[in-house]
Order: C-alpha cells, then sequence, then structure tokens
C-alpha cells in the first residue's frame, strides 16, 4: 500500500507589524492600488534611508506632482536607477512615505520626542501636558509641510489611518499608560479609561497644531497663551470656577 504524503508543516508565522508591512496597500495618486511595505519596510537600509528621506523632504517641500524621482534621487545623492531599484516608482515610494514605519526611519523625532516625554516622571498633569504640546509645537515648527503632506495624504487615503492607529499602540500606548497611571496614583487624574484619554489629548494637540500650521498659518498666534489654555481646559474643564470667598 503506498504511504500517505506526509502533511504539509504550516509556513512560519512573522510578527503583525511585518505581515501588516507585506500586506497592505493604499491608493495611490493615479487611483491604482499601490503596495507597500515588503522586504524593505522590514529591513531598510542606509541608501533606503536616505531615499525616504530626500521623498519626504522634496513631497512636502513641492507636492506629488512637481517632485520628479531624479530630484529625490540627486537629493539623496543616489543613482535615479537605485532608487527605482529600490522603490520601483513614484507612486510606491509616495505609499512608503505614509507608513509610519517608514516615517520614523525617514523623520526619527517624529516619534522620538514624544517617546522621552511620556517616559519622564512627571508630578502633576498640567506639567506632562504643558511638555508635551511644547515638544509637539517645537516639532512641527520645524517640519510645517511634512505636517501639511501627512494631514492631505491622510485626507486622500483615510485607510492609511489604521496604520498610524496601529503604529502609536506599539511605539507609544505603553509609555502612555505608564504616565496616566502614575498620575492617577498620585490623585492627578480622577480613573478614567486611559485610551479614552490618550485619544482626547492626541486630538486636541493635533487640532491646534493643524488649525496653527496648515488652516490659518499666517493668524496672529500667541503660542504660550494658547497652551495654557488648552491644559487649563483639559485638566478643569469649562464649568465656571467658585468664587474665593471674599473678606470676613
Amino acid at each position: 500500500m503506498a504511504k500517505k504524503p506526509a502533511p504539509a508543516r504550516p509556513a512560519p508565522r512573522s510578527s503583525a507589524r511585518q505581515a501588516s508591512a507585506r500586506t497592505t496597500s493604499h491608493r495611490a495618486p493615479d487611483g491604482g492600488p499601490t503596495p507597500v511595505g515588503g522586504e524593505h519596510a522590514a529591513a531598510p537600509s542606509e541608501t533606503e534611508r536616505r531615499i525616504l528621506a530626500a521623498a519626504l523632504d522634496l513631497f512636502a517641500e513641492r507636492g506629488y506632482a512637481a517632485t520628479t524621482t531624479a530630484a529625490i534621487a540627486k537629493r539623496a545623492g543616489v543613482a535615479e536607477k537605485t532608487l527605482f531599484a529600490r522603490f520601483g516608482t513614484k507612486d510606491r515610494l509616495y505609499g512608503r512615505i505614509l507608513d509610519p514605519a517608514a516615517l520614523e526611519l525617514a523623520l526619527p523625532e517624529a516619534i522620538d520626542g514624544v517617546r522621552e516625554t511620556f517616559a519622564l516622571p512627571w508630578g502633576s498633569a498640567p506639567a506632562l501636558l504643558d511638555a508635551f504640546l511644547h515638544n509637539r509645537l517645537a516639532f512641527v515648527r520645524k517640519h510645517p509641510a511634512k505636517l501639511k503632506l501627512i494631514a492631505q495624504a491622510l485626507l486622500l487615503h483615510p485607510e492609511r489611518t489604521e496604520l498610524f492607529v496601529g503604529a502609536f499602540r506599539e511605539l507609544l500606548e505603553p509609555r502612555v499608560e505608564q504616565a496616566l497611571t502614575a498620575l492617577e496614583r498620585a490623585g492627578e487624574i480622577r480613573p478614567l479609561p486611559h485610551r479614552s484619554l490618550a485619544r482626547i489629548v492626541l486630538t486636541v494637540s493635533v487640532g491646534y497644531m493643524l488649525a496653527r500650521f496648515v488652516l490659518r498659518p499666517d493668524a496672529d498666534w500667541d503660542d504660550e497663551a494658547e497652551i495654557a489654555t488648552l491644559i487649563d481646559v483639559l485638566v478643569n474643564g469649562v464649568r465656571p470656577r467658585a468664587s474665593p470667598p471674599g473678606p470676613p
């Protein structure tokens, strides 16, 4: 009797981040699907890092249509054929810079500043919020065009929002959770779902940065006063405060 064939061994599992990087796609500017990630997303070389950084700079400065692969290659210090060999097309390269993992490589301070801020011990909620908002303000002040590029890209490709949510949960959520837990134990904040608190703070801070640098960049902004008001509202709410007792 012939032997039964041995069952096939299951393929080794890769991490969720690697699987997401290999299978995620977005809609390219020409309307066609553009796969992103793959081997280059898992282990980018120094050449790929330079190309990603150059592409991010030029797309932010000139926009997608006005940016050529020749200009990207020149700024990255590589031959144009090297760019094509690593990323295929301009559409695919554009897709790659919208991936949070690639964005972190091309612009490390986008994540590092938040990670470092929430890693420090804080004695009060206002102090943590002040440090976080000033850190983000300094970052966006340095890279306003990149914020505009990412905001426009997410509006045009909302399916990529989940990648940013996933990146937040993987890279930042543990430190945010640790900081909020410490403040809660110290009696600085009342018990509330920490993920909801983080979402509220993120929404308020991103909203301010978008208004400040994208929607109304030429308005007469007083950043210190605005940040103080944001912190006051986040910590104390908007209800009128009780008037201090008058003299007897």
